[in-house]
């Protein structure tokens, strides 16, 4: 069949082209991977409403990979290719894109028609090496060629990083920015570092102090006589801060660029809204924020947040919004995990205390309340869980590769065996009344079934935090939409497909947005999700700071060393025992840890793509 260019219509493909799209790619032998992610910039040429041929684009800010570009067997050499190409470097120059670059094996002389030159693979921008065709959807063997459409001006090399929150995840950021010699600011909006640690400063922790110490920000103490704390031993939240925390943000150039008492309020690029494309990755980030009451604005050249998660926690209220009489009896209320041996003992004391939650804080909670009741005569425990499968609540016991967090658990189901408090499963609270000083708590079953649960003094609601998405409501975000984690953490930690906490390891790519610069780090990291630790955190900045840097092979070589669970089921509702794992093989329950190292991607070796141009 011949054709003519007057028999062509071009147009934007969309969500329901992909199976001509598809079926297009692979007669031409093209890699699909990543494709389907980017059909809002492909377009199609189209002969009497049938696809016969494809050109794509994935725009990475300011610079784009051309790809897809596939004729209708038997229809090469008609033109066709001619008229996506010169359409698609159009509508990217009309886009203010900067650059075009591909990957092809077997066409580098038909795309040097148009000015692309060869290049090398390693000089390619770094957002382009975040896509699939980067990442092994295309040949080692591939040609990388690029086509300058405009010079594309420099960010301003002397602005700082922001890191925003000075925990130990924001403070570990900050010691490898300073060892790697890059300008950074620190923003807290509490009066000391770590503030939201020292909430909860008189819990122990279950991880003992070789996964609560930045490795990089110990170095950086050492010259100074710190000594590091014994590895094996279990510390209060408020020792870390105390003994690590406070000791580097007084290092000299940790205090000269730590602001406390700089609440952040949003953030945003310079002369942009986030609907602007043009020059959006070379535009500083600026920080607005409210300090001693006064609103100030920074400059950055990237920004990571390390905010947390605990100063928003979840309501009480089942279905993610306050119960109906929640805000209510907020006097009656206590969110997080209150000193009950301490400042707030008084409070609790000869009261009946109903506790929500199904967590390791809530675990905790009860077993302080239990200790309380056994010194104060008429304090009593309720607790509900929201889970009909309480099993789950327990964790791995024995098997679990921190001590601690198993005889937590075990702890726990002691308790809850004991008859020694009031346990409801599986009530899921929808209303909270006030009468007579006390409350009355209301909810279903899981049968639907009405319970009311009356006689409340206190409520201690320990059922998670959320992230607050505020700050960033300006910028080009990209997060899982349930669990508002960054959207490729999400598979991977969701709590409706597995209980562990056991991550396979991840770094800049993993934590980045399509906001060039941004990156989200810490428990924000992993939005609503439950089980983060510190060390996560810490390879997380690690690998962060190194792509900030351009050293992407030290960025790449991502390390993770986490203990296993000693629980990790398919489903939730499954019990700890049994023997399938959706992270992988049942954990030795006489290891102590489970190290995982990631080398960059691969390319398959059974690939046979011809051309990913």
């Amino acid at each position: 069949m011949l054709l003519n260019n007057a028999s062509i219509t071009l147009r934007q493909a969309g969500p329901s082209d992909w199976p001509a799209i598809e079926a297009l790619l692979l007669a031409n032998k093209l890699p699909t991977a990543g494709a389907r992610e980017h059909l809002a910039t492909y377009l199609l040429a189209l002969s009497n409403g049938e696809v016969v041929g494809s050109a794509g684009a994935e725009v990475y800010g300011s610079v784009a990979l051309m790809r897809s570009v596939a004729i209708t067997p038997g229809l090469q050499k008609q033109g066709l290719g001619r008229l996506l190409v010169e359409r698609l470097i159009h509508e990217a120059r009309s886009r203010d894109i900067a650059s075009l670059h591909l990957l092809t094996v077997t066409a580098p002389e038909y795309f040097a028609q148009y000015g692309f030159k060869r290049g090398k693979i390693e000089q390619a921008p770094a957002a382009l090496k975040a896509s699939a065709e980067f990442r092994g959807a295309c040949p080692t063997c591939a040609a990388f060629m690029s086509l300058t459409l405009r010079q594309a001006p420099k960010l301003e090399d002397d602005l700082p990083v922001a890191v925003l929150g000075a925990g130990p995840v924001g403070l570990a950021a900050a010691a490898h920015l300073m060892e790697r010699g890059i300008p950074f600011v620190v923003l807290e909006a509490g009066s000391r570092v770590a503030a939201n640690l020292l909430d909860y400063g008189h819990v122990r922790l279950f991880s003992p102090w070789q996964y609560n110490v930045d490795p990089t920000m110990a170095k950086l103490l050492e010259p100074t006589g710190w000594v590091a704390p014994p590895q094996g031993e279990l510390p209060l939240a408020s020792e870390i801060v105390e003994r690590v925390l406070q000791p580097f943000s007084l290092l000299p150039t940790v205090a000269s660029s730590l602001r406390l008492d700089t609440r952040v309020v949003s953030v945003s690029r310079e002369g942009l809204d986030k609907v602007k494309s043009a020059g959006r990755e070379m535009a500083p980030f600026v920080i607005r924020a409210i300090q001693a009451g006064h609103p100030i604005e920074l400059r950055a050249r990237a920004v990571v947040d390390a905010t947390g998660t605990w100063s928003t926690p979840n309501p009480v209220g089942a279905n993610g919004l306050p119960a109906i009489g929640e805000p209510e009896a907020a006097a009656q209320i206590f969110y997080g995990i209150p000193d009950l041996q301490g400042a707030l003992r008084q409070r609790y004391e000869g009261k009946r205390t109903l506790v929500v939650g199904a967590g390791h804080s809530a675990a905790n909670i009860l077993l302080d309340l239990a200790d309380l009741a056994k010194q104060s005569a008429g304090t009593r425990l309720v607790w509900a869980v929201r889970s009909p499968a309480p099993p789950r609540v327990f964790g791995g016991g024995a098997a679990d590769a921190l001590p601690a967090r198993g005889q937590l658990g075990a702890s726990l189901r002691r308790l809850r065996d004991s008859g020694t408090l009031e346990f409801f499963s599986g009530l899921r609270i929808t209303e909270i009344r006030r009468g007579g000083g006390q409350l009355t708590v209301l909810g279903l079953d899981p049968q639907r079934q009405p319970v009311v649960v009356e006689g409340i003094d206190e409520i201690i609601c320990a059922t998670g935090q959320r992230p607050d998405l505020s700050l960033t409501s300006e910028l080009r975000v990209k997060l899982d939409p349930w669990l508002e984690s960054t959207e490729a953490l999400g598979p991977l930690i969701d709590p409706n497909l597995h209980s562990c906490g056991t991550v396979r390891p991840h770094g800049h790519r993993e934590l980045a947005h399509p906001e060039p610069g941004l990156y989200t780090v810490g428990t924000k990291s992993y939005g609503r999700a439950p089980t983060f630790l510190m060390a996560t955190g810490f390879e997380q900045v690690r690998s962060v700071v190194a792509a900030i840097a351009g050293d992407l092979v030290a960025a790449d070589r991502v390390e993770l060393e986490l203990p296993e669970t000693g629980v990790c089921s398919l489903s939730p509702a499954d019990s700890p025992e049994r023997d399938g794992a959706c992270c992988g093989p049942a954990p030795d329950a006489s290891a102590e840890a489970v190290v995982v190292q990631a080398a960059p991607p691969q390319e398959p070796a059974a690939t046979q793509a011809r051309c990913c141009g």
